[in-house]
């Protein structure tokens, strides 16, 4: 199927859906002051979060949050990228997977000691297969920063340490995705961490610049290991022109290639979260790298790939919302990050209803980089996914492998149902 036949469906079904708009639910909007003002997400703590907000009493004490995922998945064929991109739980199922299981448990912690002053943890523990079945079970820090706010001006926020990269539209936590699963721009096209420094000035509550120092892009894989001997870096601007628009651009650059810090990956990034009506929320992400003399089709020459995402989500009422996502990842000349270095184009549709089991509300998600765009965060979701991946390969390999493990297959069917219980 064409990515561009693909984005017109989508496009027209966004079209077809907005018409009904008014119709759907009759329920009463809840406004974020009718609700508890706490959140999983440890960042919220930060007064520079809450647009002018300071926080409460107990926000001076230790907070700790954390969620847990548990999950039934199966599919038809497999997918094995040794950690290459962005390590993620569900892109290692092997072919013919049939399964329940205990995929995730994150505990996080933040301690306040002022207004200008705070540290933040998380720890996980997490379960995923591996190619021939085998049930491999990791344990890291996922995350953990020291917050320094200097007193200039609307205040310069420092976080130093490990933290989650603000490039991507979607969010690795599952408290924080429309989804069960993420999408192919978020898995190869930015970095899912950053460990270094990282500054942020609000300079209007509806405008904000951010700067990083970071060691590079993790990949968690033996055969192609970091390269953090040159350090990248990150430039970002966020920009909310209306209530109902929020937007960011990125630039990264740095050397991330094997054993070569003269070659550099340039990333230009720009994502954007729409609510033109009530109760919808648009996502849309484009992102353009290039690799210095990183082709595997031209070799010598500079490495070309585009990427770009497009998620439609609807709420019903506070128990019933439904996601419809499109994504792809176009490699135009081979870059060496994924499977064997050939020019090829890889798509995924899904479409994910999710029941709100528990919806006394935690908080709420920011989907914006400021954020101005909210969503609810719900104690425990039930999440129903079906997923279609596909591949247009330039050569006669293919991506998907089959049960003999052999790569053989263009597509792949997933279904996953999935709990998220926060706390």
């Amino acid at each position: 199927m064409n990515s561009k036949i693909v984005a017109s469906i989508i496009l027209l079904l966004t079209l077809f859906m907005a018409l009904p708009v008014n119709v759907w639910s009759a329920e009463k909007e809840i406004s974020l002051d009718e609700l508890d003002n706490s959140s999983t997400i440890l960042q919220n703590l930060n007064p520079l979060r809450l647009l002018g907000k300071t926080y409460d009493d107990k926000a001076r004490q230790t907070i700790i949050t954390g969620y847990a995922v548990a999950s039934y998945r199966t599919n038809d064929n497999g997918v094995d990228h040794d950690g290459v991109g962005n390590e993620l739980h569900y892109g290692q199922d092997p072919a013919n997977t049939s399964r329940f299981g205990f995929d995730l448990m994150e505990v996080g912690f933040t301690k306040r000691f002022s207004d200008y002053a705070w540290v933040a943890a998380a720890f996980e523990i997490g379960q995923h297969n591996e190619p021939g079945g085998t049930l491999d079970t990791e344990i890291e820090l996922d995350q953990g920063e020291i917050h320094l706010v200097a007193p200039v001006g609307n205040g310069l926020d420092f976080a130093i340490g490990k933290f989650n990269s603000p490039v991507s539209w979607e969010h690795e936590d599952a408290p924080l995705l429309l989804q069960a699963s993420n999408s192919l721009t978020f898995q190869f096209a930015s970095p899912i961490k950053m460990t270094g420094v990282m500054a942020t000035y609000p300079i209007l509550e509806n405008l904000e610049v951010r700067g990083a120092v970071y060691e590079g892009w993790d990949r968690n894989t033996s055969k192609k290991p970091d390269n953090n001997k040159a350090k990248s870096l990150m430039l970002q601007i966020g920009y909310a022109p209306t209530p109902w628009l929020d937007t960011k651009i990125s630039y990264l650059i740095g050397a991330e290639a094997d054993n070569n810090e003269d070659d550099l990956r340039k990333v230009i990034d720009i994502a954007a979260t729409l609510t033109p009506w009530k109760d919808w929320i648009i996502g849309l992400e484009f992102a353009f790298g290039e690799e210095e003399n990183q082709s595997a089709k031209s070799p010598g020459t500079d490495g070309k790939w585009y990427s770009g995402q497009v998620t439609v989500h609807y709420d019903f009422n506070r128990w019933l919302g439904t996601t419809l996502r499109y994504s792809f990842f176009d490699d135009r000349d081979g870059i060496p990050d994924i499977q064997s270095s050939q020019q090829r184009t890889l798509n995924e549709i899904t479409f994910a209803p999710t029941l709100h089991i528990a919806p006394e509300y935690l908080g709420y998600m920011g989907l914006g980089v400021l954020p101005r765009t909210q969503h609810m965060l719900s104690g425990i979701d039930l999440r129903l996914e079906y997923r279609y991946d596909w591949s247009n390969e330039a050569s006669t390999g293919t991506y998907f492998f089959d049960v003999t493990e052999n790569r053989t297959k263009s597509s792949r069917n997933t279904f996953i149902a999935q709990l998220v219980a926060s706390f």
